[in-house]
């Protein structure tokens, strides 16, 4: 058997990298050159000891992987902007310049996308990425590949933030909401593969849960809440609980647990408290603190 190739052991070894750039293209409607400069900046943070961001990602829904993406393109928009000049990447409250998505997969914690702004060795090893790896393993067709040493003329810095950016998702902790949003707000492919979770072994319950309050006399039903999450989410939903009450009386409190710690940033968008409409009824969502904590919240 004639032995594999350098490009062929290369492909073999990128190949999550590979199918998340598929994913990204051609399930989810983003530009191939912009996704490399994605994809080269989470693999920086993997170079730097966040391991297993990418895997972790390309275990994400697609509108959840799109928020992570939006956030990077951000991030990017920064290292690329000369030391000095104002980072635009943020709206007038700053919501866009925090990293509630990212932080969730990184051992420390981003405080804003401002900690890119003139970090030349950062911008270096990304655009190493882009051009040793990327490059490489990321392309549009199944049949065409390229060598790291063979780039021509590509940039140094990633240029897609100006003109590529990334069709971000809608902020859906603001009522009210359509039924099903993500239905209309992203460009899915219909034949695209259905998405499969990887299965591992999950935080325990508490470490995955939400505390959620109803409006007095308006609770929310089981059901009700599990089919908004995972519209709204994707299949992000493991059980829901509402508070036991005596006959007559109406529940005005209970917990989401999610399949995902990382799923918690992403429900809130970057907020402590985040407020949704369910079929007419008001939800208010917070992170859970177990019982043996409460006496210091």
């Amino acid at each position: 058997m004639a032995s594999l190739t350098t490009m062929e052991k290369m492909l073999l070894f990128h190949k999550l990298e590979s199918d998340l750039f598929h994913r990204l293209v051609h399930d989810l409607a983003q530009d191939p050159a912009a996704m490399r400069w994605v994809i080269a900046l989470w693999l920086w943070f993997e170079s730097v000891g966040h391991h297993d961001f990418i895997r972790r990602v390309a275990a994400l829904p697609g509108p959840v992987v799109l928020r992570f993406v939006e956030e990077a393109i951000a991030c990017l928009r920064c290292l690329a902007s000369p030391a000095g000049q104002g980072a635009t990447a943020s709206d007038g409250d700053g919501r866009d310049r925090r990293l509630p998505c990212t932080n969730a997969l990184l051992t420390e914690p981003i405080n804003d996308v401002a900690y890119f702004q003139g970090r030349r060795e950062v911008l270096d090893g990304v655009s190493h990425q882009h051009k040793s790896i990327c490059l490489a393993v990321c392309n549009v067709g199944n049949n065409t590949t390229c060598m790291p040493g063979n780039t021509g003329s590509v940039p140094a810095t990633p240029p897609m933030v100006v003109s590529s950016p990334v069709r971000a998702t809608p902020r859906v902790a603001v009522a009210p909401l359509p039924l099903n949003p993500m239905a209309t707000s992203f460009p899915l492919n219909p034949m695209a593969s259905p998405w499969i979770p990887i299965m591992q072994s999950p935080l325990p319950d508490d470490y995955r849960s939400l505390f959620i309050t109803f409006s007095k006399g308006y609770p929310i039903s089981k059901e009700d809440i599990i089919e908004f999450f995972n519209s709204v989410f994707g299949p992000c939903i493991e059980t829901v609980m509402v508070e036991k009450v005596a006959p007559g009386q109406q529940p005005v409190y209970g917990r989401v647990v999610l399949r995902s710690a990382a799923m918690i940033p992403v429900v809130l968008d970057g907020r402590q408290t985040a407020k949704f409409l369910i079929k007419g009824r008001h939800l208010w969502a917070r992170i859970y603190i177990p019982s043996t904590r409460l006496s210091d919240a």
